[in-house]
């Protein structure tokens, strides 16, 4: 049963079969048709020669016949018509009506009757009719396609039944040998001899296989012996490991024992840590009441200061005007009252009248100033869409007619590019920043450069706006205090030091933005103003709310100090 199992075809040789089998026969199919087609060709060309030939030769000479009235040689030729192999039928009606046929005539869809005029010296004596039948060439095809494909189909099943038994005899059964033997290949048959196939010794794949799985046998063997040695040696160390898990538990115990008193420390100290933290905190309040204490200190001590120079001037206006008319009254009681005299003390008393008006108005615009420190409006702000590239364009039209001449405005912001905000707040800022730059980043009638330019931030979510320069610049140690009310670098020029203190109360509060100052990159000084695309609905109802709430400073009181 064995051997006779051995020369049966496997599931691969089947596999194989099938495969030259389809692929020999679509190649069988394929040229044959070639050939077929080859063949119809060539019929549907000898049909076309033989109508060609009946034209040119035979219509000449069965006209040539009718004419002389040889009545034999017409049914001779009409018969020489019939041995051509696609005319089944040919007949001639002469004009007189008279009819010579020879053929059997033949019905079918493949027959088709052609008809040849009999003409002699341009006198037409008759028609020649012929009956072409092209089912011979189908039929001669069908029986040609039929023996080749039977013969290719012949051949190609006993190639392929010749090579499924070559690759069967030569490589699946030793295939089958190799699965059986890996299959009942264990443990105890590891000491067994080599594996050989039986059949010559050849250099091949399969030899290559059986070495290797030779290799495997002799690999697993050593294997085996390995986690017999290994299986040893942990009994060996299980029982040192007992006695070390003993020990290690030992001083798990101690260690235990010592983070638990460990525990405790650290809890104490934990406890004195949040004390600490609790002054530090404590500390941390009383520090930043002090700042407070200290800024509201400075903001006074330098309203003092802005107020008591132009009301120093005032009192002493006021007491030369009183010396004046004193010395008036003294001159016209003792009669020595001039008019020359009279007119220098008008003019002198003119020009203290004048002084201390002018510094009334200083006092009365330093307290409009302080006023807008709170940053509110008359009249609540409606919110707008602002096109940035046109608000540039006015603020570069307002310095044109309201700065020094010198300064050139450059912009920099797409057309189109829009914010929803606060729309006067926003043009107070962007001015007041061009007019800073204008009065602090240059000297006296020297020409500079204000750019003005417009950005997304890079999340797409903000708008940054930047007024730069390229005059002085400012000290860096001087950027955290700029903001702060009262400072200013040009106090004895008339600075009160409350524009960027505007600016800064406008930006965070109306406009729910930031501001901070970085050096530019054309030398001087860069303001950044970052600014919501469009504010939110809880920012516009909270700076409204602002605007309702009482300040710290009575306005009407303000109202009054000038």
């Amino acid at each position: 049963m064995q051997n006779l199992k051995r020369y049966m075809p496997s599931r691969l040789s089947i596999r194989l079969l099938l495969i030259v089998l389809v692929i020999s026969t679509g190649i069988t199919l394929v040229t044959s048709c070639i050939l077929l087609y080859s063949d119809y060709k060539k019929d549907l060309e000898a049909i076309n020669d033989h109508q060609t030939r009946i034209q040119n030769v035979d219509l000449k000479e069965l006209t040539l016949d009718l004419w002389e009235f040889d009545w034999p040689k017409v049914e001779l030729k009409l018969k020489g018509l019939l041995n051509y192999p696609e005319i089944s039928y040919a007949y001639v009606v002469l004009n007189g009506g008279e009819r010579v046929s020879e053929g059997n005539p033949k019905r079918n869809e493949f027959s088709e009757v052609k008809d040849y005029p009999l003409l002699y010296k341009q006198k037409e004596l008759g028609t020649l009719f012929v009956q072409v039948d092209y089912n011979y060439v189908y039929e001669r095809i069908k029986d040609k396609a039929f023996n080749i494909l039977l013969i290719q189909f012949f051949n190609t099943f006993m190639v392929s039944i010749l090579i499924m038994s070559l690759v069967h005899l030569m490589i699946t059964r030793h295939l089958i040998t190799l699965a059986n033997y890996t299959r009942n290949l264990s443990f105890d048959s590891l000491d067994s001899e080599p594996f050989q196939l039986k059949r010559p010794h050849r250099e091949d794949e399969l030899s290559e296989v059986t070495t290797a799985l030779n290799k495997m046998k002799s690999n697993l063997k050593m294997e085996f012996e390995n986690r017999k040695q290994i299986e040893v040696e942990l009994l060996s160390e299980r029982s040192q490991l007992a006695a070390l898990n003993k020990e290690l538990e030992n001083k798990v115990n101690e260690r235990t024992a010592e983070l638990q008193r460990s525990n405790n420390e650290l809890s104490i100290a934990l406890n004195n840590v949040n004390n600490m933290i609790e002054q530090l905190q404590n500390t941390q309040k009383e520090l930043i009441v002090k700042e407070k204490m200290l800024a509201t200190g400075g903001m006074v001590v330098g309203l003092a200061h802005e107020l008591n120079t132009p009301l120093g001037v005032c009192k002493t206006s006021v007491s030369a005007v009183a010396d004046f008319v004193t010395q008036i009254r003294e001159d016209i009681n003792n009669q020595r009252l001039t008019k020359d005299t009279l007119n220098t003390h008008l003019e002198s008393i003119h020009s203290l009248a004048t002084m201390s008006e002018d510094n009334i108005d200083r006092i009365s615009a330093m307290i409009n100033t302080f006023k807008e420190l709170s940053v509110k409006e008359e009249v609540i702000e409606s919110i707008a869409e602002v096109q940035l590239y046109e608000c540039f364009m006015n603020i570069n039209k307002w310095a044109g007619g309201n700065l020094r001449g010198g300064l050139t405005i450059h912009v920099e912001c797409p057309t189109g590019f829009t914010i929803e905000t606060f729309e006067s707040s926003l043009h107070k800022v962007i001015q007041a920043l061009v007019e800073n730059a204008a009065l602090h980043a240059f000297q006296q009638d020297e020409a500079g450069n204000i750019y003005l330019k417009a950005r997304l931030s890079e999340k797409q979510s903000a708008i940054i706006i930047t007024v730069s320069d390229d005059g002085i610049g400012i000290k860096h140690d001087e950027h955290a205090r700029i903001f702060e009310p009262f400072y200013t670098t040009k106090r004895n020029q008339g600075g009160l030091g409350l524009g960027l203190n505007i600016v800064y109360n406008l930006v965070t509060q109306a406009l729910s933005g930031s501001i901070r100052c970085i050096d530019s990159k054309y030398g001087g000084c860069c303001f950044e103003v970052t600014l919501p695309k469009a504010l939110s609905e809880s920012d516009i109802i909270a700076y409204r709310n602002s605007l309702n709430q009482p300040s710290e400073t009575n306005d009407a009181d303000m109202d009054m100090w000038p």
